[in-house]
């Protein structure tokens, strides 16, 4: 029996789901949006927040650890000066999941992957947000906006009315009192 092992297996075989895992999370550490399954999204998570931890982190062994999971020097040098000073106050949780729709082809959950905000990202957001709301303008309600609503509906059925009496072809209820 496999205990403690805690993992999902994906139907692939071990080498084969190291390098998706591995190719997952370079993606969400590198567009920091990825959308994908639900079990694939739910296990990058812990993948995602172990590799901030060590950018967190900041010693050379922690570079060196993020280096061999990571196969890119460019993200390993983001995870550091980038994404780890933006999660100061936070110590785990960097990932947000959110459910989509389903995918079309095989009818499977989707979700998007998204790197939370850091401190200074929500504190620009919330002055950003306050300083371009501005006051709001009264709308007013217009005496002509209503007339001209009601007048269209009056027309309109009348118009449809004459139409289908002049329709050719048609035979109205007139007609055929005539006929009779």
């Amino acid at each position: 029996m496999p205990h403690k092992v805690h993992q999902r297996k994906f139907g692939r075989e071990s080498g084969h789901r190291r390098g998706m895992l591995r190719n997952l999370t370079l993606s969400v550490l590198r567009y920091e949006r990825v959308k994908t399954t639900e079990a694939k999204a739910k296990e990058i998570r812990g993948h995602v927040d172990r590799l901030i931890g060590l950018g967190k982190e900041g010693t050379l062994s922690a570079r060196r650890r993020a280096r061999g999971v990571l196969p890119e020097a460019e993200i390993v040098e983001k995870l550091f000066t980038d994404l780890a000073p933006r999660y100061t106050t936070r110590t785990s949780g960097y990932v947000r999941v959110t459910r989509l729709g389903r995918r079309v082809g095989d009818n499977s959950q989707m979700m998007l992957l998204e790197l939370m905000p850091g401190d200074a990202d929500q504190a620009a957001t919330a002055a950003a947000a306050a300083a371009e709301e501005k006051p709001r303008r009264r709308r007013l309600a217009l005496p002509r906006r209503a007339a001209k609503t009601a007048e269209p509906a009056v027309s309109k059925a009348a118009t449809t009315a004459t139409k289908k009496a002049a329709a050719p072809g048609r035979k109205t209820t007139a007609k055929k009192k005539e006929k009779a």
